[in-house]
């Protein structure tokens, strides 16, 4: 896998396709990892080239530590460091609280914004503080990262796929996923919502019962230039559980014009 230095702290990613057009996509928490977006990322059209950074594996922490603003500043200066900008961020869970900051706060990196399954703040999200308490509680054990895993998904689509994500929670530092979720749990990015200027697709599970609906319509309604997608028989992740619907609203949105 390739990887960059941001000044002296090692970033680890994987790279998919090449052409003018960019898509930087940032993986959920919980120990998730770039190979959350390996079978989006290799079905992206002919001229979009893709690039994942992995914030828990095999990189250094951001000088900041583990926290979503942290890791806002961290990708955006990846993405300059590989002169990709700017770019199409597409961000998952904790992933898409990273781009609504990068878009919020280093706009200038974004040319547009991807939210899958995320909102501004964890209000109406008890999931997110129950989860919390078992990772604390439970630790690191493949029976409790399996089950934490298991409420991504309203059905899981392929055992084998959703293995190998378990895989990447248990090799993930816990320290650095506690800190992770517990600045989600500390983090509103409601407030700074309208000074997101980059075209937005907000593309939401309906069966998702952590990230509910209120989350998506949350961000619709603060951020202007916005869209919402929603995905009928999807959980957490419709990125896996509606593959071709979710490759389509996302080829539509990089075909998309953009404002000058």
């Amino acid at each position: 896998m390739p990887e960059l230095s941001i000044d002296g702290r090692r970033i680890d990613y994987d790279a998919w396709g090449e052409g003018p057009e960019t898509v930087v996509f940032v993986h959920g928490g919980f120990g998730s990892s770039s190979n959350l977006w390996a079978r989006t990322a290799a079905a992206l059209p002919d001229g979009v080239q893709a690039v994942a950074p992995n914030l828990f594996l095999r990189s250094d922490p951001p000088a900041d530590g583990y926290n979503v603003a942290s890791f806002a500043g961290h990708v955006a200066a990846f993405v300059e460091a590989l002169g990709l900008a700017p770019a199409t961020f597409v961000g998952h869970s904790m992933g898409g609280v990273v781009c609504q900051l990068i878009g919020a706060r280093h706009g200038h990196v974004a040319k547009r914004l991807g939210l899958v399954c995320t909102g501004p703040n964890i209000r109406n999200h008890g999931v997110a503080l129950s989860l919390m308490d078992q990772l604390v509680e439970g630790g690191q054990t493949r029976e409790n990262m399996t089950d934490i895993a298991r409420h991504w998904f309203h059905e899981i689509p392929d055992q084998a796929a959703f293995d190998a994500y378990v895989e990447d929670s248990m090799a993930a530092p816990l320290d650095a996923m506690i800190s992770a979720q517990q600045s989600l749990i500390d983090m509103d990015v409601e407030p700074e919502l309208p000074s997101i200027q980059a075209p937005t697709l907000i593309l939401h599970g309906v069966k998702d019962h952590g990230r509910t609906m209120d989350h998506a319509e949350r961000l619709k309604a603060g951020i202007t230039n916005s869209e919402l997608v929603l995905f009928v028989e999807s959980g957490h992740a419709p990125m896996w559980e509606e593959p071709s619907a979710f490759d389509r609203a996302l080829r539509r949105f990089l075909q998309s014009p953009v404002p000058a």
